[in-house]
């Protein structure tokens, strides 16, 4: 059933988003056999890493197309588990790091408005992946200028 609806996905839309969940098996391979380009998103913790090294492993051994990370609440300055073991863990440096904005994310979902509609860390975070995916150049972030004006 999901192959025949992605089937019909791919031959409407130019780009297809399949969240596979976090409990994805290698029985589910056929996901991947059109995939341009599969993104792990994980979080920084133990089992969290784990989790996506195993993963990472299993992509790796069949062959699956281009994979890129994403550190989902990213906070460096929380960070238990430094940037060095994240990437030994990974066994390969994230691509993208969204930042960790519970408030922005709270407001989204208590108003139903999207994310998007602000300008934040988050949003900024999302679009450049967002550019990246479609193959657009990233938009260089503005330097911040003191004043004493708002």
């Amino acid at each position: 059933v999901i192959d025949k609806l992605l089937e019909v996905a791919c031959q409407d839309f130019d780009y297809v988003v399949v969240d596979a969940g976090s409990r994805l098996d290698m029985q589910c391979k056929y996901l991947f056999d059109e995939s341009a380009t599969v993104y792990l998103v994980t979080q920084v913790g133990i089992p969290e890493l784990r989790n996506s090294h195993r993963l990472i492993a299993q992509l790796s051994a069949e062959g699956s197309p281009k994979l890129e990370i994403v550190i989902n609440r990213y906070d460096p300055r929380s960070l238990e588990i430094d940037e060095e073991h994240i990437t030994k863990a990974l066994t390969r440096p994230a691509q993208w790091k969204i930042p960790n904005n519970y408030a922005a994310v709270r407001r989204m979902q208590n108003t139903a408005t999207p994310l998007t509609d602000e300008d934040s860390p988050i949003t900024r975070a999302i679009r450049q992946m967002t550019r990246s995916v479609c193959g657009q150049p990233a938009v260089p972030e503005k330097k911040k200028s003191f004043s004493f004006f708002r």
